[in-house]
């Protein structure tokens, strides 16, 4: 008998048992996820740091936490919570260690029984180890006298400032020309009886060569000999590694290669000696730039240029610029001969037409000047020439026309570390520049100015700058009345006292500016750096302009101040500064005046 198929209902056998386990697995699907969400969210945490009593040294603890930074992506268990915990301690020994803290331990505890979670670091740092003592022992060579590295004994040990030693020291043998020079091995005995630290160097210097012969690749429109004339050491002399650094700078100070690798060789060649390969790549020579400018006793600025850095392909520059303000209209151009006669030496060409508007004169003028100049020292230069002005000077509704030869000198020297945003070192600048006049009479004149800026940086972190400046001129030969009017001095503005209108501090006559022959300006600044791109700083400015014969002071200055903000870019920081005229007079000073301009203020 044949039997018919069996079926099974939709609640029997076998299809009810898939039925069974498909709804376990849809389950299991929907709620386990939301199972983990909830153990996630029960792992949320707080942290706390306990025994430390410095608010410095607890920040800086509290920048390195694990569980500190991911404190808002907390872990899915409370083993992975451990996990965060355990290498807390293995990181906060081991940053205590490298500062000195060779008796330091941590302990955590997790408590489980509030919501969220708080995770707590006992930290008992110990006593600070001191620096005892620091041995250089060199393999292969007596050196009679050592290099300052900059461990100072009996201070705190601190692990960066070896390795920053290191290096100098490395540095200091590579620049007396051993090349390959290396701290081979160190020792660092702890003493926890009296806790103080003993350093041992073991150097190794390796061979002394000279300099051997520079390769240079990657040219395209740039002569060969203005690399040569550029780098600052010659085949045969002793290896300097501070030359080679110096001359990948005055390379790229050329603008003309947008890569530059300066590479001495790995080996010593079949003389002894080091090779040098000098990786170049060229940028484009010509370029067009604008930019613009505001303040609200200038109004706004707007100014134009092109630029060939490599005329003719040795680095001549020729450039032209057009600026276009409220109180100017003006066009200038300029050639610069580089490696003019010596390799340290320049020609400069300039010339510029002008129609000068600030509220104290008006002034059509043209001007152009003939400067050699050369470069005396690292950071060192002098400059000397002639040239001649041709100016029609109108003040008081009384005009003038000029027309002088002009011998204008000049030093300037830039110890800074920056050109454009400096946080150490100084800058002088001093102006000398005697007028004559051949043809009409005008009486024969000396202007000079002297600026001196210095830079201290105060804190690395967060960066922390005080920046000072004093300027002084001075005319001499005639009457400030004889002087014309767009030469004497003018005090307030931007680039002068902050929060006083552009050449509205000196003397006046009718409401009108009309300068001095002699004038001071002080400034005082504090920058502070809170992050990598924006930046704070507070200022006070003082100063004035006299017109008396002889220099005096009785005058007393004019101060202002305020606060300003900072946009580092690439290129530079902009800057947005507001001032406030702290002695103001009625009817003259508005209550505040803007700048927004590129660069710091000095």
């Amino acid at each position: 008998m044949v039997h018919p198929p069996k079926t099974y209902g939709i609640c029997g056998g076998f299809s009810c048992r898939c039925r069974v386990r498909l709804i376990l697995l849809a389950f299991l699907l929907v709620w386990l996820p939301l199972g983990a969400y909830g153990e996630e969210t029960s792992m949320s945490y707080q942290v706390r740091i306990e025994g430390i009593s410095s608010a410095d040294l607890l920040q800086k603890i509290t920048n390195i936490s694990n569980c500190v930074a991911l404190r808002d992506r907390p872990p899915a268990s409370l083993d992975l919570l451990r996990k965060r915990v355990d290498y807390d301690i293995t990181v906060f020994s081991q940053w205590l260690r490298g500062r000195g803290y060779f008796g330091s331990h941590t302990e955590a505890t997790i408590d489980e029984t509030v919501k969220p979670l708080i995770v707590t670091f006992k930290v008992d740092t110990g006593p600070l180890f001191l620096l005892k003592s620091v041995d250089i022992q060199i393999a292969d060579r007596i050196e009679k006298a050592m290099p300052d590295i900059g461990l100072a004994l009996g201070t705190p040990f601190d692990a960066e400032a070896l390795v920053r030693s290191q290096n100098q020291l490395v540095r200091e043998f590579t620049k007396k020309g051993f090349p390959f020079a290396k701290v081979a091995d160190r020792r660092i005995v702890v003493d926890h009886a009296d806790h103080s630290v003993a350093v041992t160097l073991f150097l190794t210097s390796g061979p002394s060569a000279q300099f051997g012969p520079t390769r240079i690749s990657g040219l395209v429109s740039v002569e060969e000999r203005v690399v040569r004339d550029t780098l600052p050491w010659h085949e045969g002399e002793i290896f300097d590694s501070a030359l080679i650094e110096a001359g990948q700078k005055k390379l790229a100070s050329l603008g003309l290669f947008s890569l530059i690798r300066v590479l001495p060789a790995q080996e010593l060649d079949e003389n002894g000696c080091v090779p040098v390969s000098v990786i170049l790549t060229e940028r484009k020579h010509r370029s067009l730039a604008a930019g613009i400018s505001y303040k609200t006793d200038e109004g706004l600025g707007v100014r134009a240029s092109w630029e060939n850095r490599n005329l003719f392909g040795g680095a001549e520059q020729l450039g032209f610029s057009a600026t276009l303000a409220n109180y100017l209209l003006s066009a200038e151009g300029g050639y610069l001969e580089p490696f003019f006669v010596r390799k340290d030496q320049f020609l400069r060409l300039s010339a510029r037409l002008a129609d000068d508007k600030p509220d104290a004169y008006t002034s059509r003028n043209f001007k152009s000047t003939s400067v050699i100049g050369r470069k005396i020292t690292e950071g060192l230069q002098l400059d000397g020439g002639l040239g001649f002005k041709l100016s029609k000077v109108t003040q008081l509704e009384e005009t003038n026309r000029y027309s002088y030869l002009l011998f204008p000198l000049s030093m300037e020297y830039n110890g800074s570390n920056d050109l454009l945003d400096p946080s150490r070192g100084s800058r002088l600048g001093l102006k000398v520049e005697p007028f004559y006049d051949p043809f009409q009479g005008d009486p024969t004149f000396v202007k000079g100015f002297a600026r001196y800026r210095h830079y201290v940086e105060v804190l690395k972190e967060p960066a922390l700058v005080l920046a000072g400046a004093l300027g002084v001129g001075a005319i001499a030969g005639a009457e400030s009345a004889a002087i014309p009017a767009d030469e004497r001095f003018y005090a307030g503005g931007g680039g002068s006292i902050r929060g006083y209108a552009y050449q509205s501090v000196g003397p006046i006559k009718d409401g009108t500016p009309v300068g001095g022959n002699y004038i001071i300006e002080l400034s005082l600044e504090l920058r502070i750096k809170i992050s990598d791109r924006i930046g704070v700083v507070g200022f006070l400015d003082g100063g004035n302009a006299f017109a008396s014969p002889e220099p005096n002071f009785s005058q007393g200055l004019l101060w202002g101040t305020g606060v300003g903000l900072r946009y580092y870019s690439p290129i530079g920081p902009f800057r947005l500064d507001i001032g406030f005229p702290l002695d103001r007079r009625p009817g003259l000073d508005d209550r505040f005046q803007v700048y927004v301009s590129l660069g710091q203020a000095f």
